[in-house]
């Protein structure tokens, strides 16, 4: 299986506050068929900051609006999340699997491929809940409650450290989740 991913990006900013989103529209198939969609957006946070001085603006009236208030405060990230690899925010809005191939940790490889790629200069990646089941699901794969005390909310997992890894290890398209041995432990470039 592979991910394709495509996006459409205008060529000329309209204003100071448009084009530091940018959706992807992502699609796991092989050869034969397509198993699942999702669809993603890269925040380019820095980009915002640079140009804005604040991310609210940007996020204000959009659907990532909600994002503003659990994550960013005074034009940055808040300090418990501000300790990840990159400055960006991945952010999954929805993933569709097929029938068939539900229950077999689809979206969770989906996801972990896209922190491993498309997230490597990201802060986090936040994902939404909406029940304990679900949170519980995406915890495995090393994401954290971002908005603790409700039923449905938000989740992140900081792109700086090292989480579970998703293997096909038999071949058949049945992905496990399984822990690394050096679990939250920071990534280090080989500079530092």
């Amino acid at each position: 299986m592979k991910l394709s991913v495509s996006t459409d990006i205008d060529l000329e900013v309209r204003d100071r506050l448009s084009g530091y989103v940018t959706w992807l529209d992502v699609k796991v198939s092989d050869d034969a068929r397509s198993y699942g969609t999702a669809r993603v957006a890269l925040v380019h946070v820095g980009e915002i900051a640079d140009a804005a001085g604040e991310i609210w603006p940007a996020l204000h009236g959009t659907r990532l609006e909600p994002l503003h208030d659990v994550y960013f405060a005074q034009g940055w990230y808040q300090d418990e999340y501000a300790d990840g690899a990159g400055i960006d925010l991945l952010y999954i809005e929805h993933i569709t699997i097929d029938e068939e191939h539900r229950g077999k940790n689809l979206d969770l490889a989906l996801v972990r491929r896209l922190c491993d790629t498309l997230g490597s200069g990201c802060q986090l990646t936040v994902v939404a809940y909406a029940d304990a089941e679900a949170a519980a699901r995406w915890g495995r794969l090393g994401f954290a409650i971002s908005t603790p005390g409700r039923t449905a909310g938000l989740m992140h997992m900081k792109l700086g450290y090292r989480h579970a890894q998703v293997v096909d290890a038999t071949g058949s398209g049945d992905y496990e989740v399984v822990s690394t041995s050096d679990s939250f432990a920071p990534i280090r470039s080989a500079a530092n």
